[in-house]
């Protein structure tokens, strides 16, 4: 199995290199066609969220429907898949930032109570708890 960096995922969702993107296309028909599948990591879909968002300037709904057409993606693994659509149905719902999310569904899945932050925003999230002074 191959696991997929930020930069492959850019490509094929942006297609600002449509050279590159054609390859990792190709690449990745050429796995689904073999029966495998590939892997992709909780950091690089924040690195993918943070890169559209910030470089690209995706709106937050666009970031949503980029990351709900990847869950949906035939021959793509998701690390944890259980947290991550526990962290996409929450930030669907709440907006704000996908990592504080993802981090959230993580650290729960792990038995953790909550996260303690000092994000105003991050606290907003059912799976956060804001340190107060």
């Amino acid at each position: 199995m191959l696991a997929l960096d930020t930069n492959i995922l850019v490509r094929l969702v942006t297609n600002d290199d449509p050279a590159q993107a054609q390859r990792v296309q190709e690449t990745l028909d050429a796995e689904l066609t073999a029966g495998r599948e590939c892997m992709v990591g909780h950091i690089v879909l924040c690195e993918l969220v943070w890169v559209l968002g910030r470089l690209y300037g995706y709106s937050l709904v666009q970031c949503q429907q980029t990351v709900a057409g990847l869950l949906a993606f035939a021959g793509l693994r998701f690390e944890s898949m259980p947290v991550v659509l526990a962290a996409f149905k929450a930030w669907r719902q709440q907006g704000g930032d996908w990592a504080d999310h993802l981090i959230g569904a993580q650290l729960q899945a792990q038995g953790c109570d909550a996260v303690l932050t000092l994000d105003q925003q991050a606290s907003r999230a059912a799976t956060h708890r804001l340190l107060r002074r």
